[in-house]
């Protein structure tokens, strides 16, 4: 790789012969990260033309450079930074040297916490690249090249792929029972990205009420706030999912101002609870009667541990419940690949929104993806996560209940990725919880405390603990580093 256009120009009053004052010049470039160790310089004669200097003048002070082991000469190919140099550089990672930015940093967000320490990030169950179907991705991407190339490397409709969205209209019809037309599907990189895109086209700008479970999922809560400027009304869940009477008390408060209940009905996210029939019944009553739009978040639905066992929401009441699933889940977590299914007047407004946020999308990764549906490869794909994931639930529900059932309490075969543990015995208080979460960090082990969960940050002796990313072995590790 050259270096073509570095922009070098001379300091003016800069003391010392001509050569020298370029060489320095170069050098610094070359310690301020602009140029990497092992990157050709541009020609002899561009390097003069920035500079405003002559041939020799720039050949000069090159030979100054090779000689103190800054820069050496390949002959026919020009002079190269050396690799490695002969002194560390300021900015050895090519990132200028700035301590701080000359503006106040934003409150809402904090930093991204180091992972340097991470053996096992247990803090979510994300599909096991080792499981991906890697030969027949590639086999998809090929045909999906080599017969559509140009159509799919220009733009794409706003809504995704239309082989994409016919294809996913049959499995979700035939698997969920959630019945609609490729026309209200649009396919997204994230059930994240159908939070934000449902939370811009409905509650906007202007803002309103948003009702959400809790404990619940932060990065809903969060998208929720940017993307829609809501104002959170927090349900608690029990045992049988969210409560519906704290619903009906929401919206004699908020009344009309209740825009939108998001929920995760069939696979609680964290606590991996089932949403009760009669509450399922009422909350749809409810939305019906207050004219309020549910979205159903069923990212984990292909690996709930008895699928089928509930249909979604959207099966029942298609015009009230706007659902968003995802095939990331079952395939890997670098393939983002989810979906929404919206009525129809409302799809071609999430469009709109979905343009300002990822357009043109994806189109070679869907019409592949559209391949795997119609081949059949998606379905044995599933057999074979669904088989991984009940073998690691296992293993996992097995390490815990011999090593830790003294401290740590669980309800078997609850949780479709992960399981919602809670602290036992001294781990029962909050405090003493907390503790052994970080030790559990310092061995490696990411997870987190309640609290994060928690939309008024109350502590909670509990934690979320993600298994479908990690091999039984690797998993009865973990539970080992935590005793």
């Amino acid at each position: 790789m050259r270096a073509a256009e570095l922009h070098l120009a001379l300091v003016p009053g800069r003391p010392g012969t001509l050569y020298a004052q370029v060489a320095a010049t170069i050098l610094e470039a070359v310690e301020g990260g602009r140029i990497l160790p092992g990157i050709a310089l541009p020609g002899v004669r561009d390097l003069a033309d920035q500079m405003g200097v002559t041939v020799n003048t720039i050949l000069a002070a090159l030979r100054e450079l090779q000689a103190q082991g800054w820069v050496t000469s390949q002959e026919r190919s020009g002079f190269f930074v050396a690799d490695p140099l002969p002194a560390l550089p300021r900015a050895a990672t090519g990132a200028a040297c700035v301590s701080a930015p000359g503006y106040d940093l934003p409150g809402h967000l904090q930093p991204i916490s180091s992972t340097a320490n991470v053996i096992l990030d247990l803090t979510d169950g994300l599909a096991d690249p080792r499981l991906a179907p890697s030969q027949a991705l590639s086999r998809a991407y090929q045909r999906a090249l080599k017969l559509k190339g140009p159509e799919l490397l220009g733009s794409s409709d706003f809504k995704g792929n239309p082989r994409l969205r016919k294809a996913l209209a049959e499995l979700l019809g035939t698997q969920r029972a959630v019945l609609a037309g490729p026309e209200q599907i649009l396919i997204l990189p994230s059930t994240a990205m159908a939070v934000s895109v449902v939370a811009r086209a409905l509650v906007g700008p202007e803002g309103g009420a948003v009702a959400v479970e809790n404990p619940g999922n932060p990065q809903v809560w969060e998208l929720l706030r940017q993307a829609g400027a809501a104002t959170l009304v927090p349900l608690p869940v029990d045992a049988d999912g969210i409560s519906a009477v704290a619903l009906e008390q929401a919206l004699a408060h908020q009344g009309s101002a209740l825009r939108l209940l998001v929920l995760t009905p069939q696979c609680q996210f964290p606590t991996g609870v089932t949403l009760a029939p009669d509450r399922r019944a009422r909350i749809l009553e409810l939305a019906r009667k207050n004219r309020f739009a549910i979205l159903e978040l069923d990212p984990e639905f292909d690996l709930l541990p008895a699928p089928g066992a509930q249909r979604p929401l959207a099966s029942e009441d298609p015009a009230q419940v706007i659902y968003a699933g995802s095939l990331s889940r079952i395939l890997a977590p670098g393939l983002r690949a989810s979906f929404v299914v919206a009525p129809e007047a409302l799809a071609g407004r999430l469009a709109r929104a979905l343009q300002y946020l990822d357009w043109p999308g994806n189109p070679v990764q869907e019409w592949a993806l559209a391949e795997l549906i119609r081949d059949g490869e998606l379905q044995r794909q599933l057999y074979r996560v669904r088989k991984a994931a009940a073998e690691r639930r296992e293993a996992l529900e097995d390490a815990l209940r011999h090593t830790m059932a003294d401290r740590l309490s669980f309800e078997p075969g609850h949780g479709a990725v992960a399981l919602w543990l809670t602290g036992a015995g001294r781990l029962a208080d909050p405090s003493v919880f907390n503790v052994w979460l970080r030790t559990c960090q310092i061995r490696g082990l990411k997870l987190r405390s309640g609290k994060h969960y928690d939309l008024a940050g109350k502590d909670r002796a509990a934690t979320r603990l993600g298994f479908t990313a990690f091999t039984p072995e690797e998993l009865q590790t973990a539970v080992a580093l935590m005793t």
